[in-house]
């Protein structure tokens, strides 16, 4: 078939090393922009953000940033949610109509549901979404939490009022990305299934290469936490360990170190991460294989939020052993004690760590296990494909 002008459209830069997000992004550009002609008008945030976007520019993807200032909230009409009004951008709607007007383009394609409303209405081209999350099915979570009446009201309205946009927007594409099976099922209660489409995310199983993860770095107490802090998931992940499973490690192993990596680290609690001396801050990072190899364990005690979870893939791929929360390894074909080690408490959590670090065996077979997991199952250049041929649809 002959090559198609394809038009993306990110609410973050893609690039590696940033988040879960971000590298999906840049590994399904990167695809597309082996066959096809790609255009990617992208939101930026600091500076260190147009140097990241340059690296799109070296698989011959043309590349446009958009300075992101969130707008002030105006519920006027329709109510929408929060986030609507963090991506508002006339510029960002102007970028797109200026080059939906000056060449032909095949596809759109919209990165997280806040960059929907920066497709026009009047766009026959076809549209894709991808779905990361469900927000919806966030709001529900913190609904189900809340006890307090009033509290509780506020809560039911900010759920109806997100269902209702993140339903609407989802209508109004050709076809919609599910990170799960379990977020497919969730739309398609909304949606007609025929628009649905699972595709995991995967990872690059040889750049995150479980053969550079020396043997010896079994053999210290570093534990790893990986993740962007804007999100508020990862916030409530980090803060959790510290407070409620750190302490209970150290009782039995006082050495432990904890380890917090990943952008916007600014953005946590202070007091909450000064408060531990075994707790250390080291925020965004090029490569994040350095750490995958110096440390022992990987984490997730996720306890908010749905979709998967990138980094628990480049933890198995770097053949990490990975002990995480039920929530952390939804969407995942995983078995407990075979390729990770599942805790659904605090105190399971403390313990399965302390047995972990005290067991360095086990840690090498869970990572060869993880290892093999990825090869198998979740390495890209299998779910790339997938994506491809979702966008290349009606146009085969």
């Amino acid at each position: 078939m002959s090559k198609l002008n394809i038009l993306i459209l990110t609410a973050y830069p893609p690039a590696l090393g940033m988040h879960g997000g971000a590298m999906r992004m840049y590994y399904n550009i990167q695809f597309l922009a082996r066959k096809h002609k790609v255009t990617v008008i992208s939101f930026i945030e600091h500076k260190q953000d147009t140097d990241h976007l340059k690296s799109l520019t070296l698989l011959g993807v043309k590349v446009r940033a958009v300075p992101r200032i969130p707008s002030a909230f105006r519920n006027f009409g329709v109510p929408k949610p929060v986030e609507h009004f963090e991506f508002s951008s006339q510029e960002m709607s102007l970028a797109v109509r200026e080059v939906l007007n000056k060449q032909a383009v095949d596809v759109i394609q919209a990165e997280y549901l806040q960059m929907a409303q920066h497709v026009p209405r009047s766009a026959t081209q076809r549209k894709i979404l991808t779905q990361h999350e469900i927000g919806y099915a966030n709001a529900a979570d913190i609904l189900k939490q809340e006890n307090r009446p009033w509290v509780k009201i506020r809560k039911i309205y900010n759920w109806m009022v997100q269902l209702n946009y993140e339903i609407n927007y989802c209508r109004y594409f050709d076809a919609i990305v599910c990170m799960t099976n379990e977020d497919f099922q969730k739309l398609a209660e909304f949606i007609p299934p025929s628009k649905l489409k699972t595709i995991n995310i995967g990872v690059d199983s040889e750049f995150f290469d479980a053969s550079s993860k020396p043997v010896s770095s079994y053999q210290g107490n570093k534990v790893l936490f990986v993740g962007n802090y804007r999100h508020k998931p990862n916030r409530e992940s980090v803060y959790y360990f510290i407070k409620s499973v750190l302490p209970n490690i150290q009782e039995s192993i006082p050495d432990v170190e904890f380890w917090i990596v990943g952008g916007n680290a600014e953005m946590l609690d202070s007091t909450i991460i000064n408060n531990n001396p075994r707790v250390h801050v080291k925020g965004y990072v090029e490569d994040v294989r350095p750490f995958y190899r110096d440390c022992t364990i990987f984490v997730a005690p996720i306890v908010s939020g749905n979709g998967m979870r990138v980094k628990l893939l480049e933890a198995f791929s770097m053949g990490m052993p990975v002990v995480a929360s039920p929530l952390a390894v939804h969407g995942f074909s995983v078995k407990d004690d075979e390729e990770l080690i599942i805790a659904s408490s605090q105190k399971e959590f403390s313990l399965k760590i302390v047995d972990l670090l005290k067991n360095k065996k086990q840690c090498i077979d869970l990572g060869l296990k993880a290892r093999k997991l990825i090869c198998k199952s979740y390495d890209w250049s299998a779910i790339s494909q997938q994506f491809l041929d979702l966008v290349e649809g009606r146009h085969v």
